[in-house]
């Protein structure tokens, strides 16, 4: 029991949770120990069972106290969840053999090099694709780009103004304008027919899959007509012209011009599809590699830009609750927290200087006042031990009269209200020279802020609240700390440069006794 009661001496926790703590353990010991005196009879048996449930709920009690004063001796910063999503992301490492090496990358890193790998194989993809699409269209396109299909066309517009001709007898002008215009669509129309026979394989050629001369095909034979009537129309015979463009044989020739010219024109026809076919099919293809690149690589960049903010906020976080830590530690030091004070005179932010300090008074007397507590209420679980233990023993009755002669000696519930009044008066202070901003020396912090602090001390004033909470300025201490790491900094470089001129100073007189 002794050695139990130096180990409550030294946990730490906050006042709420151990009283509730304590006082549901008090409740414990009392119950059992009356269910003894009451019910159960005086037996050996009996006693020990009650006993090891005693011990068993005093042993549950200083575990959980043990589990919360680890977590209050540890430095914010080392409070944060690291065991987060995100660090675990990246605290999972790869190795990957190389020639030159093993080199070891995290998820991240590792995700980004796939990410660069995608991009790299979608790339040469995409090269591939449109050098293969240039080469398939250029060569196609070589080969029938400078091919028309306007040979149906040109022909129509032949038998159009010859007809026309012929039947404009009784306008002689108009006769020969279209005489003239169909010399010109004649032209046009084997300009366009001679690249494409010359164009296109043999086997569509009707005349060469034939074994036929050009002359002797139905459609070039119909051209012939039509020219020896242009010729009539031009000597003014227009009715032995109408009777050739009537005669059966002037249609039978017409007929050919589907059999014989008509093919090569599809053939050209669909070449021009088949190349549009192509160029739409690769084109299709390089747009999928780049939709599927797009879509493997810009979530991981976006997750790698997000996750690389958020590291960097947490560094930043960490990084500043370090310089807060300095920032206080140098306050708590008596011989630098006057220099200190005197430089942030001359800084001008004395007042943010000020509201740390008595910040610091409180978190003190925070820490006398939990002392208080653990004093009064671990010993209280130890004398509702020791009085269950008069019922079994002798023993435990001179321990009990022992443990109630050092409390005796220790601390009393007056002194935990006298230090809770002290907390109260110097957050009162704060609140209405700091954080109030009509107070004498308002600093820079948000109106929810102080009426927070404000609620807490109403709370305490009715006398709904017992105690003041330990982090009831933590927000403020943490925004005086952020508008101090300049002045901290420049202070610790002005501190710097006093020791290098004192270190100066005695090295120069060393040197002038050393020369004496």
């Amino acid at each position: 029991m002794n050695s139990l009661t130096r180990i409550c001496g030294k946990k730490q926790t906050t006042f709420s949770h151990i009283q509730k703590k304590t006082m549901t353990s008090i409740d414990t010991s009392q119950h059992v120990s009356y269910e003894l005196k009451v019910v159960s009879p005086n037996t050996c048996t009996t006693t020990i069972d009650i006993t090891e449930v005693n011990n068993n709920n005093n042993q549950q009690y200083l575990t959980k106290r043990d589990s919360i004063h680890k977590q209050k001796s540890l430095p914010s910063s080392l409070k944060t969840p690291r065991s987060s999503s995100v660090t675990k992301f990246y605290n999972r490492a790869f190795k990957i053999h190389t020639c030159c090496g093993v080199m070891e990358l995290n998820c991240l890193k590792m995700t980004s090099m796939l990410a660069l790998f995608v991009s790299l194989i979608a790339f040469c993809l995409l090269m591939a694709a449109v050098a293969f699409n240039y080469s398939v269209v250029d060569n196609l396109y070589s080969n029938i780009g400078a091919l028309q299909t306007d040979a149906t066309y040109y022909r129509d517009l032949m038998k159009l103004s010859c007809r026309v001709s012929v039947v404009s007898e009784y306008n002689r002008t108009l006769a020969l304008e279209y005489a003239d215009l169909f010399m010109t669509y004649h032209d046009k129309y084997y300009e366009v027919l001679n690249v494409l026979l010359v164009s296109v394989p043999e086997d569509v050629v009707y005349s060469k899959r034939n074994n036929m001369s050009r002359e002797d095909v139905r459609s070039r034979k119909a051209v012939k007509e039509e020219l020896s009537v242009i010729e009539m129309v031009r000597a003014s015979n227009y009715s032995q012209a109408i009777t050739i463009l009537d005669s059966p044989l002037y249609q039978y020739y017409l007929a050919g011009y589907p059999e014989e010219i008509q093919p090569v024109l599809d053939y050209v026809i669909n070449m021009q599809e088949v190349v549009e076919e192509e160029d739409l099919g690769t084109t299709l293809a390089s747009l999928i590699i780049l939709v599927v690149s797009m879509v493997i690589v810009v979530p991981v960049l976006i997750a790698y830009i997000v996750l690389s903010v958020r590291k960097d906020t947490t560094k930043e976080k960490q990084l500043r609750q370090v310089r807060k830590y300095m920032l206080m530690d140098t306050i708590n030091d008596s011989a630098l927290c006057e220099k200190f004070k005197e430089f942030c005179k001359i800084e001008r932010s004395e007042e943010n200087f000020a509201v740390l300090e008595k910040i610091n008074d409180y978190k003190k007397l925070c820490e006398k006042s939990f002392d208080i507590q653990v004093f009064l209420f671990d010993t209280d679980i130890l004398s509702g031990s020791d009085q269950f233990s008069e019922t079994t023993t002798t023993t435990s009755n001179e321990d009990s009269s022992k443990k109630k002669k050092n409390i005796k000696k220790g601390f009393t519930e007056k002194d935990l209200s006298d230090i809770e009044k002290r907390k109260f008066e110097i957050a009162f202070e704060i609140h209405t020279d700091f954080l109030d901003v009509r107070g004498e020396r308002s600093v820079n912090t948000s109106k929810q802020v102080a009426d927070n602090v404000k609620q807490f001390l109403d709370y305490f004033a009715k006398g709904e609240n017992e105690s003041l909470p330990e982090n009831l300025f933590e927000i403020v201490e943490t925004e005086m700390c952020v508008l101090m790491m300049d002045t901290h900094r420049r202070f610790k470089i002005f501190v710097e440069q006093q020791l290098k001129e004192k270190r100066k100073i005695l090295s120069t007189i060393k040197r002038k006794i050393d020369k004496k």
